[in-house]
């Protein structure tokens, strides 16, 4: 009859090596990646949010531009700054 307990021990001590081996690659390989994804996320974040701050100052800006100029009419004989001709 085979020892069946010595074979068992064997295998038993595979299979914790290949778990050891699984927690390495994890805690090794992938918590970091993670880490890096998640710092990369919140610098993407704050850039975007700077980016659309910038986006609206401009689109105020422009929007206090056309109300500024829609609120000065032009007769025709004046000059756009509002000066009138010499020779009417």
């Amino acid at each position: 009859m085979p020892n069946v307990d010595n074979q068992s021990s064997s295998s038993g001590s595979f299979g914790y090596l290949l778990v050891l081996i699984l927690f390495a690659l994890v805690f090794v390989l992938v918590i970091p990646l993670i880490g890096m994804l998640y710092v990369d996320t919140m610098v993407v974040k704050r850039e975007a949010k700077a980016q659309m701050e910038k986006t609206e100052k401009l689109r105020k800006q422009i929007e206090d531009e056309r109300k500024k100029d829609a609120d000065t009419v032009l007769l025709p004989h004046q000059f756009p700054d509002g000066r009138t001709p010499k020779n009417p």
